[in-house]
C-alpha cells in the first residue's frame, strides 16, 4: 500500500477507482482463463482421448485463428464507432456458448462437429480483446495510459496461467483413463468457461454505463490532462 503514498509510484492505485478500467482487468482475466483453459483441455482431449498424433492434434485447433483474422478488424472498428459494450457483451456470449456445447463433446464426436466448436472460441478470441484495451485506457492521462495498458497485459498473462492450472487440476486425475472418463472430467472445466463468459458479459453492460463512465473522468481529472 506504500504506492498510494508516493509521487512517483510504480503502480497507480488510482487507476482501479475507474470502473471500465478495473471491469476490463478482470474481464482480461477472465477472458484469458477460459481460453488458456480450452487450449490445455484440447491438446489432451485430442491426443489422449482421439489418440491423434501430436502434428495432427497441432493442426486442429487452426480453425481458432481463422475468425481472429476476420473477427478482430470489425471488434476494433465498433469499439471505435460505438464503444466497448457490444463487441465485450458479443465476445462473453460466444465464449459462454463455446463452453456449452463444449460440454457435449464425446470421445466419438465427429471431428467436423468438434473443428466447428474451436470456431465459436477463435470468434470469441477474436471479438474480446479490442474492448478490453479500449476500456483500460480510455479516459487516461497520458502518462497512465501505458501503465493502463500494460496491467490489462498483465491481466491476460495472469488469466492464461490460472486456466491452464485450474482445467489441469480438474482434468488431471483423468487424462490417463481416456475416453468417457476424461470427457466427463472435462465438464468441470466447460462449466467454469460458461460462467466465465457469463461474468464478461455483466462487465460489459457494467463498465460502459454512464455512472462507469463518470468514474475514469473523475480518475484522469485527479491525475492529469488526459491525452
Amino acid at each position: 500500500m506504500r504506492s498510494s503514498r508516493r509521487t512517483d509510484p510504480l503502480l497507480e492505485l488510482r487507476l482501479f477507482r475507474s470502473v471500465p478500467f478495473s471491469s476490463a482487468i478482470v474481464a482480461a482475466l477472465c477472458a484469458l482463463c477460459g481460453f488458456g483453459a480450452f487450449l490445455f483441455v484440447t491438446t489432451q482431449y485430442l491426443q489422449d482421448v482421439r489418440g491423434l498424433p501430436p502434428v495432427a492434434a497441432g493442426l486442429c485447433p487452426l480453425p481458432v485463428g481463422l475468425p481472429v483474422v476476420v473477427v478482430s478488424p470489425l471488434a476494433g472498428r465498433m469499439v471505435g464507432g460505438r464503444g466497448p459494450r457490444l463487441p465485450l457483451v458479443a465476445a462473453g456470449s460466444v465464449l459462454a456458448l463455446g463452453g456449452g456445447v463444449s460440454l457435449t463433446l464425446r470421445p466419438d464426436t465427429p471431428l467436423p462437429a468438434v473443428l466447428a466448436v474451436y470456431l465459436l472460441f477463435g470468434v470469441f478470441l477474436g471479438a474480446v480483446n479490442p474492448p478490453i484495451s479500449n476500456s483500460a485506457i480510455s479516459g487516461m492521462p497520458r502518462s497512465m495510459a501505458g501503465l493502463a495498458g500494460s496491467l490489462a497485459s498483465t491481466g491476460r498473462q495472469a488469466g492464461t496461467t490460472l486456466g491452464v492450472a485450474i482445467s489441469g487440476t480438474v482434468i488431471g486425475p483423468q487424462i490417463a483413463r481416456g475416453g468417457t472418463a476424461f470427457t466427463g472430467s472435462a465438464h468441470g472445466v466447460w462449466w467454469m468457461t460458461l460462467a466465465l463468459g457469463a461474468n464478461i458479459v455483466a462487465l460489459g453492460a457494467i463498465g460502459s454505463t454512464r455512472w462507469a463512465r463518470s468514474t475514469a473522468e473523475r480518475v484522469g481529472a485527479l491525475a492529469g490532462p488526459t491525452p
